[in-house]
């Protein structure tokens, strides 16, 4: 996530819906979207308060004033501040991600709340996350960690982020390693991921791509 001075920051080829710069004037902060950009410039999405309020745009890297990552939010673990349940669950997603000391952190809109201070979970809100994926971790591990967390009274979504793109967990662990989708900088693409227990290497296999989508 990237704070911003205000919507004068950002570029765009169309004219700013009127609650862009509202949401902007309320919480000056922006999520990175998974979309290539020119050269000095940053994919960003700007989230307003209803779920169909997503605005993608882009913002020149001397322009950020502060970046924030999701492991940085794991570390500091300012949801203990928050009485509602959502932060009171994140909570048990933390000691379990730190029990297997896996390197991870909160993003969505769980995220953005504990960024920004603006109130964007509600009561139906899932608890999204992400993993950064290693070459140990394998499948029956990834199924292992999904039965943890659905034992957890909200819902937690979880994409695992690698360097080729982030795809998920559920996907991952249901497939046994067969072809998942992964998002990618130049859009979805079905990729093979065989992570083999013993000499923990992956094998990656291009399958198709599709059409560049707009993650904001």
């Amino acid at each position: 996530m990237l704070e911003v001075e205000g919507i004068g920051d950002l570029i765009c080829y169309s004219s700013f819906p009127e609650w862009v710069e509202k949401s902007i004037a309320k919480a000056p902060f922006v999520v990175v979207r998974r979309a290539r950009a020119s050269e000095g410039l940053v994919s960003v999405g700007v989230r307003g308060s209803m779920r169909n309020e997503r605005f993608a745009a882009f913002l020149s890297v001397d322009h950020i004033v502060r970046r924030i990552t999701p492991e940085q939010l794991a570390q500091e673990r300012n949801w203990n501040e928050h009485s509602k349940e959502i932060f009171c669950c994140l909570e048990r997603v933390s000691k379990l991600m730190n029990l297997h000391s896996l390197t991870w952190g909160p993003v969505g809109s769980v995220g953005f709340e504990l960024v920004s201070g603006k109130e964007t979970t509600t009561k139906t809100s899932d608890i999204d996350i992400v993993i950064r994926f290693s070459e140990g971790f394998t499948t029956r591990f990834a199924r292992e960690i999904e039965a943890e967390l659905k034992k957890i009274q909200v819902r937690v979504d979880v994409q695992m982020e690698a360097m080729e793109g982030a795809f998920s967990l559920s996907e991952y662990a249901t497939l046994g390693g067969k072809t998942v989708l992964l998002r990618t900088m130049d859009g979805p693409m079905l990729m093979k991921i065989s992570t083999l227990e013993n000499g923990r290497t992956m094998e990656r296999q291009k399958v198709k791509s599709f059409c560049l989508s707009v993650d904001s």
